[in-house]
């Protein structure tokens, strides 16, 4: 079983920073190519913990809900 965290963090067309949490390397894998499709910085990251670590977004793309309400194109 695969229990390592699928995170990417970018910084968005509005100046803030973006970390995403995906379920399975394939969708991860889609957002960071169009990330860095539109030209913007893009990297994978081990972990985030929100008490230590810094993002002015962050989005648990596992989530029904958190998947509908981020736009992409958005931040882009």
């Amino acid at each position: 079983m695969d229990n390592d965290r699928k995170l990417i963090r970018f910084s968005a067309a509005t100046g803030f920073s973006v970390v995403l949490e995906f379920g399975n390397s394939e969708e991860m894998t889609n957002y960071e190519e169009k990330i860095k499709g539109a030209g913007l910085q893009c990297e994978a990251i081990a972990d985030f913990n929100f008490n230590f670590d810094q993002a002015d977004l962050f989005m648990d793309m596992r989530s029904r809900e958190c998947r509908e309400q981020f736009d992409l194109e958005d931040w882009i």
